[in-house]
C-alpha cells in the first residue's frame, strides 16, 4: 500500500502531533516540536519503497533480534555468529500514540542495540517501535531521540 493509499484524518493528525511532541506521551518525545507526522510518514515510506522493503519486513527484523535475546544484558549476546545484541529491561512501558493495543506497547518495557561485528555498525531501537513500524509505519520523528532510521535498520541488520 502506497502512503497515498494510507488516509489519516486532519484532526486525528493534530492530536497525534500534539501528544507526541517532547514531554507529553513521553520525555524524549516521538515527534521534535515542529516536525508534522505526515512530513514524517511520507518521507519514510519513500525510503522503505526506495529501498524495496516493507515497513512489515522492517519490523519482523527488529522483532527478530527481541526474541533472539529473550532478556537482553548489557553486555550483549552473539547472535547468528555476527551481530552483538543487547539492551536494558524497565519496569513499566510505554503507550501507543494511537493509543491502540491495551495499555502499552508490546516490548516496550526494553531497549536494545545491534551491532554488526563485520561492519562495526550499531542500531539502537526501543522495543516498541516494532509496534508502531508494523502497525502504523513510524519510525519516529527524525528529532526523535529513539528514532529508528529504516535506511540505516536495513543496513545494519542486513535486511534485504
Amino acid at each position: 500500500m502506497s502512503f497515498d493509499d494510507w488516509f489519516i484524518e486532519k484532526m486525528e493528525i493534530e492530536g497525534l502531533e500534539e501528544s507526541m511532541r517532547p514531554g507529553k506521551l513521553s520525555k524524549g518525545g516521538f515527534l521534535g516540536e515542529h516536525e508534522k507526522l505526515e512530513d514524517v510518514l511520507k518521507a519514510d515510506d519513500e525510503t522503505v519503497q526506495r529501498l524495496g522493503l516493507t515497513h512489515k519486513k522492517i519490523a519482523a527484523r527488529l522483532q527478530y533480534f527481541i526474541e533472539a535475546v529473550a532478556c537482553p544484558t548489557r553486555s550483549g549476546v552473539l547472535v547468528d555468529g555476527k551481530y552483538l545484541v543487547g539492551g536494558e529491561e524497565y519496569w513499566g512501558g510505554q503507550g501507543c500514540p494511537w493509543q491502540d493495543g491495551g495499555e502499552f506497547m508490546p516490548n516496550s518495557y526494553m531497549d536494545l542495540y545491534v551491532v554488526n561485528q563485520q561492519t562495526g555498525e550499531r542500531l539502537e531501537y526501543p522495543g516498541g517501535i516494532v509496534h508502531l513500524i508494523s502497525i502504523h509505519r513510524f519510525y519516529e520523528g527524525k528529532e526523535s531521540p529513539y528514532r529508528v532510521d529504516p535506511e540505516k535498520a536495513a543496513r545494519v541488520l542486513d535486511i534485504k
